[in-house]
């Protein structure tokens, strides 16, 4: 489920609309390492994170986690 916002990366855009959520536009989208292991040993990964940057200026990141089964 994270793939396509690597490959459409103004996927974003169209996806807040839909679900009206209060963002700004973003105007770039730079896809960052998804490798977030902290100083202590504990590994932590996303699928995808983006940065999207928007044209009021500011950016904010996406971290796209997908779900392998549905969680209570």
């Amino acid at each position: 489920m994270h793939h396509p916002f690597r490959h459409d990366l103004h996927l974003f855009n169209r996806l807040k609309d839909v679900l009206e959520l209060p963002l700004p536009e973003a105007v770039d989208v730079v896809v960052l390492p998804n490798d977030l292991t902290e100083t202590r040993p504990v590994e932590r990964r996303v699928d995808g994170l983006p940065r999207l940057g928007s044209a009021q200026g500011g950016s904010l990141l996406l971290a796209i986690e997908a779900q392998g089964k549905k969680d209570e």
